[in-house]
Protein backbone atom coordinates (compact mmCIF):
# COMPACT_ATOMS: atom_id res chain seq x y z
CA UNK A 1 0.00 0.00 0.00
CA UNK A 2 1.20 3.07 -0.99
CA UNK A 3 2.20 5.47 2.53
CA UNK A 4 0.83 9.57 1.65
CA UNK A 5 2.42 11.93 3.40
CA UNK A 6 -0.56 13.05 4.60
CA UNK A 7 -2.37 11.70 7.94
CA UNK A 8 -5.21 12.54 10.34
CA UNK A 9 -5.29 11.30 13.86
CA UNK A 10 -8.17 8.62 15.39
CA UNK A 11 -10.61 10.30 17.44
CA UNK A 12 -13.73 9.63 19.43
CA UNK A 13 -16.72 11.13 21.12
CA UNK A 14 -16.69 12.36 24.88
CA UNK A 15 -18.42 10.52 26.75
CA UNK A 16 -19.88 12.90 29.12
CA UNK A 17 -23.49 13.84 27.81
CA UNK A 18 -23.25 17.51 29.28
CA UNK A 19 -20.12 18.05 27.12
CA UNK A 20 -21.98 19.14 24.14
CA UNK A 21 -24.39 21.75 25.68
CA UNK A 22 -21.40 23.26 27.78
CA UNK A 23 -19.51 23.85 25.31
CA UNK A 24 -22.25 25.36 23.09
CA UNK A 25 -23.35 27.68 26.08
CA UNK A 26 -19.68 27.99 26.99
CA UNK A 27 -19.05 29.36 23.43
CA UNK A 28 -21.45 31.52 23.06
CA UNK A 29 -20.83 33.36 26.57
CA UNK A 30 -17.50 33.76 25.59
CA UNK A 31 -17.82 35.17 22.24
CA UNK A 32 -20.59 37.61 23.72
CA UNK A 33 -18.00 38.97 26.64
CA UNK A 34 -15.17 39.28 23.67
CA UNK A 35 -17.73 41.16 21.66
CA UNK A 36 -18.70 43.00 25.21
CA UNK A 37 -14.87 44.27 25.69
CA UNK A 38 -14.13 44.96 21.79
CA UNK A 39 -17.69 47.61 21.85
CA UNK A 40 -15.55 49.15 25.48
CA UNK A 41 -12.48 49.50 23.17
CA UNK A 42 -13.62 49.95 19.84
CA UNK A 43 -17.08 51.27 20.08
CA UNK A 44 -16.87 54.53 20.95
CA UNK A 45 -15.33 57.25 18.76
CA UNK A 46 -13.86 60.83 20.60
CA UNK A 47 -16.07 64.20 19.29
CA UNK A 48 -15.25 67.90 20.01
CA UNK A 49 -17.27 69.40 22.52
CA UNK A 50 -17.00 73.35 24.35
CA UNK A 51 -17.01 73.04 28.19
CA UNK A 52 -16.40 75.92 30.74
CA UNK A 53 -15.34 73.10 33.55
CA UNK A 54 -13.14 70.48 32.26
CA UNK A 55 -12.52 68.76 35.28
CA UNK A 56 -16.16 68.06 35.45
CA UNK A 57 -15.94 67.41 31.73
CA UNK A 58 -13.41 64.57 31.90
CA UNK A 59 -15.06 62.94 35.22
CA UNK A 60 -18.37 63.21 33.83
CA UNK A 61 -20.15 59.89 35.27
CA UNK A 62 -22.62 60.12 32.00
CA UNK A 63 -19.86 59.27 29.36
CA UNK A 64 -19.93 55.53 28.09
CA UNK A 65 -23.88 55.78 28.42
CA UNK A 66 -23.48 55.70 32.13
CA UNK A 67 -21.31 52.29 31.73
CA UNK A 68 -18.31 52.39 34.40
CA UNK A 69 -15.75 50.92 31.66
CA UNK A 70 -12.65 49.80 33.26
CA UNK A 71 -9.58 52.10 32.39
CA UNK A 72 -7.88 49.58 30.77
CA UNK A 73 -10.93 49.13 28.01
CA UNK A 74 -11.29 52.69 27.34
CA UNK A 75 -7.69 54.25 27.23
CA UNK A 76 -8.07 55.16 23.44
CA UNK A 77 -11.62 57.20 23.88
CA UNK A 78 -10.82 58.55 27.16
CA UNK A 79 -12.23 62.33 27.44
CA UNK A 80 -9.49 64.71 27.58
CA UNK A 81 -9.87 68.81 27.73
CA UNK A 82 -7.28 71.31 25.85
CA UNK A 83 -5.73 74.12 27.55
CA UNK A 84 -7.29 77.42 26.22
CA UNK A 85 -4.68 80.35 25.25
CA UNK A 86 -5.60 84.02 26.87
CA UNK A 87 -4.20 86.69 24.46
CA UNK A 88 -2.89 89.57 26.15
CA UNK A 89 -5.66 92.38 26.07
CA UNK A 90 -8.38 90.32 26.72
CA UNK A 91 -11.25 90.55 27.98
CA UNK A 92 -11.79 88.15 31.24
CA UNK A 93 -13.42 87.09 34.42
CA UNK A 94 -12.98 84.98 37.06
CA UNK A 95 -15.55 82.50 38.06
CA UNK A 96 -17.33 84.70 40.87
CA UNK A 97 -18.38 86.87 37.36
CA UNK A 98 -17.89 90.19 39.02
CA UNK A 99 -15.07 92.55 38.44
CA UNK A 100 -14.26 92.64 34.77
CA UNK A 101 -10.17 92.48 34.11
CA UNK A 102 -8.04 93.12 30.91
CA UNK A 103 -4.88 90.76 30.86
CA UNK A 104 -1.80 93.55 30.33
CA UNK A 105 1.00 91.13 30.94
CA UNK A 106 2.38 87.76 31.16
CA UNK A 107 6.03 86.21 31.72
CA UNK A 108 7.52 83.68 33.23
CA UNK A 109 10.69 83.23 35.41
CA UNK A 110 13.96 81.88 33.66
CA UNK A 111 16.35 79.99 35.42
CA UNK A 112 18.90 82.91 35.75
CA UNK A 113 16.17 85.16 37.12
CA UNK A 114 15.25 86.96 34.19
CA UNK A 115 11.94 87.30 32.66
CA UNK A 116 10.59 85.85 29.55
CA UNK A 117 7.30 87.78 28.46
CA UNK A 118 4.88 85.64 26.64
CA UNK A 119 2.46 86.81 24.57
CA UNK A 120 -0.89 84.58 26.08
CA UNK A 121 -1.72 83.23 28.56
CA UNK A 122 -1.66 79.35 28.82
CA UNK A 123 -4.41 78.16 31.18
CA UNK A 124 -6.15 75.13 31.89
CA UNK A 125 -8.60 75.29 35.08
CA UNK A 126 -5.48 76.48 37.52
CA UNK A 127 -6.46 78.06 40.96
CA UNK A 128 -5.34 81.56 41.54
CA UNK A 129 -2.57 82.23 43.84
CA UNK A 130 -0.20 85.28 45.60
CA UNK A 131 -2.85 87.46 44.14
CA UNK A 132 -2.16 91.51 45.10
CA UNK A 133 -3.43 94.16 44.27
CA UNK A 134 -0.69 96.98 43.64
CA UNK A 135 -2.38 100.20 42.95
CA UNK A 136 -6.06 101.37 42.52
CA UNK A 137 -6.43 104.78 40.41
CA UNK A 138 -9.77 106.66 39.88
CA UNK A 139 -9.06 108.81 37.00
CA UNK A 140 -11.73 111.53 37.12
CA UNK A 141 -14.12 112.39 33.74
CA UNK A 142 -15.79 115.04 32.47
CA UNK A 143 -19.46 115.25 31.82
CA UNK A 144 -19.31 114.79 27.79
CA UNK A 145 -17.57 111.08 28.68
CA UNK A 146 -20.74 109.43 30.02
CA UNK A 147 -23.71 108.42 29.19
CA UNK A 148 -26.97 110.42 29.33
CA UNK A 149 -28.50 108.44 32.44
CA UNK A 150 -25.58 108.27 34.34
CA UNK A 151 -24.76 112.46 33.67
CA UNK A 152 -28.23 112.81 34.90
CA UNK A 153 -26.86 111.57 38.43
CA UNK A 154 -23.55 113.63 38.07
CA UNK A 155 -21.47 115.76 36.22
CA UNK A 156 -18.51 114.05 37.39
CA UNK A 157 -17.84 110.40 36.19
CA UNK A 158 -15.47 107.90 37.68
CA UNK A 159 -13.60 105.19 36.27
CA UNK A 160 -11.88 103.37 39.51
CA UNK A 161 -9.10 100.88 38.36
CA UNK A 162 -7.51 97.96 40.37
CA UNK A 163 -4.05 96.33 38.78
CA UNK A 164 -3.35 93.40 39.98
CA UNK A 165 -1.26 90.50 40.03
CA UNK A 166 -1.58 86.57 39.97
CA UNK A 167 0.24 83.47 39.29
CA UNK A 168 -0.77 79.92 38.40
CA UNK A 169 1.07 76.84 38.39
CA UNK A 170 1.38 75.34 34.76
CA UNK A 171 3.59 72.34 32.98
CA UNK A 172 6.00 73.99 30.59
CA UNK A 173 6.92 72.30 27.08
CA UNK A 174 9.81 71.11 29.27
CA UNK A 175 7.17 69.29 31.48
CA UNK A 176 8.43 70.87 34.55
CA UNK A 177 5.63 72.31 36.64
CA UNK A 178 6.66 76.24 37.16
CA UNK A 179 4.44 79.28 38.41
CA UNK A 180 3.79 82.07 35.41
CA UNK A 181 3.02 85.07 36.43
CA UNK A 182 0.31 87.81 35.41
CA UNK A 183 -1.41 90.98 35.55
CA UNK A 184 -4.72 92.54 34.59
CA UNK A 185 -6.31 95.23 35.28
CA UNK A 186 -10.10 95.29 37.08
CA UNK A 187 -12.46 97.76 36.31
CA UNK A 188 -15.58 99.52 37.89
CA UNK A 189 -17.40 102.47 36.59
CA UNK A 190 -21.40 103.22 37.20
CA UNK A 191 -23.24 102.06 33.87
CA UNK A 192 -26.96 103.17 34.53
CA UNK A 193 -29.60 102.66 37.33
CA UNK A 194 -30.99 99.85 35.74
CA UNK A 195 -27.62 97.84 34.41
CA UNK A 196 -25.26 96.07 36.63
CA UNK A 197 -21.88 96.32 36.89
CA UNK A 198 -20.99 93.38 38.05
CA UNK A 199 -21.54 90.26 35.25
CA UNK A 200 -23.81 88.78 38.01
CA UNK A 201 -24.25 88.66 41.90
CA UNK A 202 -25.58 86.92 44.58
CA UNK A 203 -26.16 88.04 48.10
CA UNK A 204 -26.61 84.46 49.24
CA UNK A 205 -23.73 82.43 47.89
CA UNK A 206 -21.26 85.59 47.27
CA UNK A 207 -22.13 88.16 50.20
CA UNK A 208 -18.68 89.60 50.48
CA UNK A 209 -18.69 90.70 46.51
CA UNK A 210 -22.21 92.10 46.96
CA UNK A 211 -21.26 94.22 50.24
CA UNK A 212 -18.19 95.24 47.64
CA UNK A 213 -20.49 96.17 44.65
CA UNK A 214 -22.81 97.76 47.38
CA UNK A 215 -20.03 99.77 48.46
CA UNK A 216 -18.66 100.76 44.68
CA UNK A 217 -21.80 102.19 43.47
CA UNK A 218 -22.58 104.21 46.51
CA UNK A 219 -19.06 105.84 47.20
CA UNK A 220 -18.74 106.45 43.14
CA UNK A 221 -21.14 108.68 43.39
CA UNK A 222 -20.38 109.88 46.82
CA UNK A 223 -16.96 110.51 45.83
CA UNK A 224 -18.40 112.20 42.08
CA UNK A 225 -20.32 114.55 44.57
CA UNK A 226 -17.41 115.43 46.89
CA UNK A 227 -15.35 116.27 43.28
CA UNK A 228 -17.89 118.28 42.44
CA UNK A 229 -18.42 120.57 45.84
CA UNK A 230 -14.46 120.60 45.66
CA UNK A 231 -14.15 121.89 41.76
CA UNK A 232 -17.00 124.48 42.05
CA UNK A 233 -14.61 125.93 44.93
CA UNK A 234 -12.06 127.45 42.59
CA UNK A 235 -12.33 129.52 38.94
CA UNK A 236 -11.17 126.16 36.87
CA UNK A 237 -14.01 124.25 37.72
CA UNK A 238 -16.71 126.65 37.45
CA UNK A 239 -16.95 125.25 33.92
CA UNK A 240 -17.89 121.54 34.99
CA UNK A 241 -15.10 120.57 32.57
CA UNK A 242 -13.51 118.10 35.09
CA UNK A 243 -10.55 116.37 35.29
CA UNK A 244 -8.07 114.54 37.67
CA UNK A 245 -5.80 111.26 38.35
CA UNK A 246 -5.91 109.86 41.82
CA UNK A 247 -3.53 107.07 42.54
CA UNK A 248 -3.84 104.97 45.78
CA UNK A 249 -1.43 102.63 46.91
CA UNK A 250 -0.71 100.51 50.17
CA UNK A 251 1.06 102.23 52.46
CA UNK A 252 2.89 99.14 54.29
CA UNK A 253 4.48 96.73 52.24
CA UNK A 254 4.64 93.92 54.83
CA UNK A 255 3.76 90.32 53.69
CA UNK A 256 1.10 90.19 56.32
CA UNK A 257 -0.90 93.08 57.10
CA UNK A 258 -3.28 93.43 60.52
CA UNK A 259 -6.84 94.95 61.01
CA UNK A 260 -5.86 98.06 62.41
CA UNK A 261 -4.05 98.71 59.49
CA UNK A 262 -6.96 98.11 56.87
CA UNK A 263 -9.02 100.35 59.09
CA UNK A 264 -6.78 103.06 59.21
CA UNK A 265 -7.28 106.15 57.25
CA UNK A 266 -4.06 106.52 55.96
CA UNK A 267 -4.05 102.76 54.63
CA UNK A 268 -3.31 104.10 51.59
CA UNK A 269 -0.75 106.81 50.33
CA UNK A 270 -2.10 109.34 47.82
CA UNK A 271 -1.23 110.62 44.62
CA UNK A 272 -2.99 113.22 42.57
CA UNK A 273 -3.35 115.76 39.99
CA UNK A 274 -7.06 117.81 40.43
CA UNK A 275 -7.93 120.51 37.81
CA UNK A 276 -4.21 123.01 37.99
CA UNK A 277 -3.36 121.63 41.44
CA UNK A 278 -1.90 118.72 43.01
CA UNK A 279 -1.38 116.69 46.05
CA UNK A 280 1.93 117.76 48.13
CA UNK A 281 1.47 115.34 50.69
CA UNK A 282 0.28 111.11 50.29
CA UNK A 283 -0.96 111.09 53.60
CA UNK A 284 -5.04 110.98 53.41
CA UNK A 285 -5.39 112.61 56.46
CA UNK A 286 -3.19 115.59 55.68
CA UNK A 287 -4.69 116.53 52.73
CA UNK A 288 -8.80 115.40 54.22
CA UNK A 289 -7.72 118.53 57.00
CA UNK A 290 -9.75 121.50 56.53
CA UNK A 291 -7.34 123.91 58.11
CA UNK A 292 -4.75 123.31 55.16
CA UNK A 293 -7.84 124.01 52.39
CA UNK A 294 -6.18 127.40 51.18
CA UNK A 295 -3.00 125.62 50.63
CA UNK A 296 -2.62 124.69 46.87
CA UNK A 297 -0.42 121.60 47.32
CA UNK A 298 -4.03 120.20 49.86
CA UNK A 299 -6.86 120.55 47.24
CA UNK A 300 -10.62 119.86 48.15
CA UNK A 301 -9.95 118.36 51.56
CA UNK A 302 -13.79 116.87 51.50
CA UNK A 303 -12.67 114.39 48.73
CA UNK A 304 -9.95 112.22 50.11
CA UNK A 305 -11.78 110.23 52.85
CA UNK A 306 -14.26 108.87 50.50
CA UNK A 307 -12.12 108.49 47.94
CA UNK A 308 -10.10 106.67 50.55
CA UNK A 309 -13.55 104.29 50.85
CA UNK A 310 -13.99 104.33 46.95
CA UNK A 311 -10.58 102.81 46.88
CA UNK A 312 -10.93 100.43 49.91
CA UNK A 313 -13.73 99.01 48.62
CA UNK A 314 -12.26 98.43 45.09
CA UNK A 315 -9.27 97.10 46.79
CA UNK A 316 -10.75 94.48 48.88
CA UNK A 317 -13.35 93.62 46.22
CA UNK A 318 -10.92 92.63 43.70
CA UNK A 319 -9.01 90.49 46.29
CA UNK A 320 -12.50 88.90 47.50
CA UNK A 321 -12.88 88.18 43.51
CA UNK A 322 -9.69 86.45 43.22
CA UNK A 323 -9.96 84.21 46.22
CA UNK A 324 -7.66 86.10 48.86
CA UNK A 325 -9.60 86.10 52.19
CA UNK A 326 -6.33 87.19 54.59
CA UNK A 327 -3.30 88.15 52.97
CA UNK A 328 -2.15 90.47 52.20
CA UNK A 329 -3.66 92.26 54.19
CA UNK A 330 -7.20 90.48 56.58
CA UNK A 331 -10.36 91.25 53.64
CA UNK A 332 -12.41 94.07 55.32
CA UNK A 333 -15.26 92.31 52.97
CA UNK A 334 -14.58 88.66 54.80
CA UNK A 335 -14.80 89.71 58.43
CA UNK A 336 -17.81 90.79 60.37
CA UNK A 337 -16.40 93.76 62.26
CA UNK A 338 -13.77 95.38 59.50
CA UNK A 339 -16.70 94.90 57.15
CA UNK A 340 -18.68 97.33 59.81
CA UNK A 341 -15.71 99.12 59.93
CA UNK A 342 -15.90 99.93 56.34
CA UNK A 343 -19.45 100.51 56.13
CA UNK A 344 -19.63 102.87 59.00
CA UNK A 345 -20.80 105.88 57.10
CA UNK A 346 -22.48 104.72 54.29
CA UNK A 347 -25.71 105.11 55.23
CA UNK A 348 -25.18 108.86 56.27
CA UNK A 349 -23.30 109.45 53.10
CA UNK A 350 -25.86 107.94 50.86
CA UNK A 351 -29.08 110.71 52.87
CA UNK A 352 -26.23 113.25 52.09
CA UNK A 353 -25.36 112.80 48.05
CA UNK A 354 -29.24 112.29 47.83
CA UNK A 355 -29.79 116.17 49.56
CA UNK A 356 -26.67 117.50 47.46
CA UNK A 357 -28.11 115.81 44.61
CA UNK A 358 -31.64 116.83 44.43
CA UNK A 359 -30.77 120.57 45.90
CA UNK A 360 -28.87 121.28 42.51
CA UNK A 361 -31.25 119.43 40.59
CA UNK A 362 -29.05 116.73 39.60
CA UNK A 363 -31.50 113.47 38.78
CA UNK A 364 -34.43 114.20 41.10
CA UNK A 365 -35.56 110.85 40.23
CA UNK A 366 -32.14 108.87 39.73
CA UNK A 367 -31.95 105.83 42.41
CA UNK A 368 -28.99 103.67 43.64
CA UNK A 369 -29.72 99.95 42.61
CA UNK A 370 -32.20 98.67 44.59
CA UNK A 371 -30.50 95.17 44.57
CA UNK A 372 -27.86 96.59 46.33
CA UNK A 373 -27.45 97.94 50.21
CA UNK A 374 -27.73 101.91 50.96
CA UNK A 375 -27.46 100.81 54.88
CA UNK A 376 -23.78 99.81 56.76
CA UNK A 377 -23.82 96.48 57.62
CA UNK A 378 -24.80 94.76 60.74
CA UNK A 379 -22.38 92.65 62.39
CA UNK A 380 -24.87 91.34 65.05
CA UNK A 381 -27.55 90.09 62.48
CA UNK A 382 -29.16 86.63 63.05
CA UNK A 383 -28.43 84.61 61.60
CA UNK A 384 -24.82 86.30 60.54
CA UNK A 385 -24.35 86.42 56.41
CA UNK A 386 -21.90 83.98 55.29
CA UNK A 387 -18.89 86.00 54.62
CA UNK A 388 -16.00 84.96 52.89
CA UNK A 389 -14.00 84.35 49.76
CA UNK A 390 -13.46 81.30 48.39
CA UNK A 391 -10.55 79.87 45.65
CA UNK A 392 -10.74 81.40 42.76
CA UNK A 393 -10.54 80.57 39.18
CA UNK A 394 -10.59 82.31 35.62
CA UNK A 395 -13.63 81.86 33.81
CA UNK A 396 -13.40 80.65 30.41
CA UNK A 397 -14.24 77.94 27.34
CA UNK A 398 -11.90 74.62 26.73
CA UNK A 399 -12.50 72.62 23.95
CA UNK A 400 -12.66 69.34 24.56
CA UNK A 401 -13.44 65.12 23.25
CA UNK A 402 -15.82 63.35 24.65
CA UNK A 403 -16.67 59.77 23.87
CA UNK A 404 -19.85 58.80 21.80
CA UNK A 405 -20.89 55.67 20.11
CA UNK A 406 -20.09 54.89 17.20
CA UNK A 407 -22.63 55.77 14.43
CA UNK A 408 -23.96 52.27 12.78
CA UNK A 409 -24.09 53.87 9.37
CA UNK A 410 -23.89 57.23 7.98
CA UNK A 411 -27.21 58.06 8.13
CA UNK A 412 -27.12 57.51 11.97
CA UNK A 413 -24.57 60.26 12.40
CA UNK A 414 -26.73 63.31 12.61
CA UNK A 415 -28.61 61.71 15.08
CA UNK A 416 -26.30 60.45 17.28
CA UNK A 417 -24.73 64.11 17.24
CA UNK A 418 -28.16 65.55 17.94
CA UNK A 419 -28.21 62.56 20.80
CA UNK A 420 -24.23 63.17 22.59
CA UNK A 421 -25.20 67.11 22.14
Amino acid sequence: MHDSVFSYNLTRPYPFKWFTPVTIVGGVIIAALVSFFNFASTGYELVPQPSSDPNETIHDPGQYGGIRWPSYFTANSRATCASTALPLRALIFTHNNAIPYTLTRVWRAKDDGSRLDLGSLVYHNNELQDCNVTRISIDVLGKYTMNQQVRAASPVGLSVNAFATCSVVIDTPEKVQRPTYFEMTGNYKLIGPDVTAFLSRNKTNATSLWWGESMLQMYWLVTARAYIDGAQDTDVGKDQTYNAAITLQRRESTDQGTAEETMSDDFFATGCFVEASYCGTNVTSELADPSKAKEDWHPYPKLWRRANLLGKAMYFTVLADLGRQDAPVPNMLTRPNLLANLTANLTSEVQWWKSASKKEGFAPHWQPDPGLSQDKFDPGQTPPPSLGAAPAFLSTNYICQVPRVKAGDPGDVDMGRLVSG
